[in-house]
């Protein structure tokens, strides 16, 4: 099986201040960028006609298409459709290059949308259930992204709750054959005993793990998440997202967390960051894997099984969005008259999608044989002809040490990063306009909110001469000092 490449397609939703209208802003890894506006109404018909037949027991293929199609038009349209379609244009016909479409939704209200059911229905595709369109979602946190770890095999704790009263002897078996089947690549520890904080602790300081799966209950309540652990006095006890999600503050070997919990990836309408699964990510986790909403037990049990298959085999990068785009795939395949394939979420902060790197063996040390004695005359008559040669061209010395010397001039020529806003007269933020600087080869390009950050080869604290460029009208706004940042007004057409 071959191992996926991936361009990225970024959609960031903001908010614009008018109700149920947001600025769109998508930018492709190879084709550029592009903006928009839409309007969504989870609350207006037919959306929330559609959002409603979720809760049906059993749902149609047209209802379900019917619900991506709807939600795919209020992001894809315009513009950023587009620019979407050349993005994927350049995939086409490619096995082992796909687009990952990575969702930077702001607003909580569109956050809470069930965004895995994207379809569309030019490619008759739902974009999550394929490997060629993984799609998940990204938060704009400050905290650093964890390093890759390098493991030789994938250390994995099961955190399953006994007082829960849920029947997870499936669940439990299902694991162990999962890590039979890996036993080269997969250990799995299952946490004994009471499922108790002080006991994950404990657990936590003994070993390192990379994955932690949780299997229990989860809640959410008044706009706060819940997960729900064994207590020594209390059979159970509701630990809040904050208090779990430090777990792993500090603990930095844990690369995913699976949460097979229901509602564990429900996020607050009101409040961002009020999910389980973002609160992981704020404290450094690379990747989540949630419920959104509650799943049957043998459906949960397919998916993990799947998901782990993929993402722990022996040949794998831990492409986490390549093994849940295929978990889906097979709850597609498997429960057709149902919407669960779109049940999981993905949070993730790994740029590339990568959990981790296969350690590679290094190949056994080269034994040097001593040549024959023609061998090493043919040798020397080789290094002779070469100095001849290159007397030959010392008439062009000194014209190229001078350009290898104005190379390494430019190579090493301090930089900085410039950075600032840019606004009309009115005060609003103008998007995709160019600012670059006199004699520099780089630029920066607005986002939705007139914000550019781009490098310059100056040091910092240096002035330069700066100039907006917006649908061919170019203006001076004079000298602004690095690295910024600065606010620049775009008069615009005289």
């Amino acid at each position: 099986m071959k191992t996926m490449r991936y361009h990225t397609f970024d959609l960031t939703v903001s908010v614009t201040g008018v109700p149920h209208e947001y600025l769109l802003s998508a930018q492709s890894s190879t084709q550029g960028e592009a903006a928009g506006r839409t309007k969504i109404d989870p609350s207006s018909a037919p959306l929330a006609d559609l959002l409603a037949s979720l809760g049906n027991a059993t749902i149609s293929s047209a209802n379900l298409q019917a619900l991506g199609a709807a939600l795919y038009q209020s992001l894809f349209a315009g513009e950023i459709g587009m620019l979407l379609n050349r993005a994927l244009g350049e995939t086409i016909g490619n096995e082992a290059l796909g687009l990952r479409l990575r969702l930077r939704i702001n607003p909580p209200e569109l956050a809470a949308l069930p965004w895995e059911f994207l379809y569309s229905p030019e490619r008759r595709l739902f974009l999550a259930a394929s490997v060629e369109t993984p799609l998940s979602r990204y938060l704009n946190l400050s905290e650093p992204v964890r390093q890759l770890a390098v493991p030789e095999k994938i250390n994995l704790l099961v955190v399953i709750t006994q007082n829960s009263g849920l029947d997870t002897t499936a669940e439990r078996k299902a694991l162990e054959k999962v890590a039979s089947q890996l036993r080269d690549r997969l250990t799995i520890d299952f946490l004994e005993g009471e499922a108790t904080s002080a006991a994950i602790r404990a657990a936590l300081r003994q070993k390192d793990y990379h994955i932690l799966h949780y299997a229990g209950h989860g809640a959410f309540k008044n706009d706060e998440a819940f997960l729900y652990l064994d207590h020594e006095e209390k059979l159970t006890e509701p630990i809040s997202a904050e208090q779990f999600a430090h777990f792993f503050t500090d603990y930095t070997s844990t690369r995913l967390v699976f949460l097979n919990a229901c509602q564990g990836a429900t996020r607050s309408s009101h409040q961002a960051l009020a999910g389980v699964a973002p609160q992981l990510v704020l404290r450094g986790v690379p990747a989540v894997v949630a419920m959104q909403e509650k799943i049957d037990n043998d459906d949960a049990i397919l998916f993990a099984t799947e998901f782990y298959a993929e993402l722990c085999r022996q040949a794998g990068d831990g492409q986490v969005e390549v093994a849940i785009s295929r978990a889906r795939k097979a709850l597609l395949q498997e429960r057709s008259a149902s919407a669960v394939f779109g049940n999981p979420v993905l949070y993730l902060r790994a740029e590339d999608g990568r959990l981790w790197e296969t350690k590679k063996t290094a190949p056994p040390p080269l034994i040097k044989e001593k040549k024959p004695v023609l061998e090493r005359w043919q040798t020397w008559v080789a290094f002779i002809s070469a100095i001849v040669v290159l007397l030959g061209a010392i008439s062009d010395l000194p014209q190229k040490m001078l350009q290898a010397y104005h190379a390494v001039r430019e190579s090493l020529a301090p930089s900085c990063q410039f950075n600032g806003h840019v606004f009309d007269k009115k005060g609003k933020p103008v998007v995709g306009a160019e600012v670059f600087v006199q004699g520099q080869k780089g630029s920066g390009v607005t986002d939705v909110n007139g914000e550019f950050n781009f490098s310059v080869q100056n040091k910092c604290g240096e002035p330069v001469q700066v100039f907006i460029n917006k649908d061919g009208i170019v203006q001076d706004v004079g000298s602004q000092t690095l690295p910024g940042p600065v606010t620049l007004t775009f008069e615009g057409q005289p």
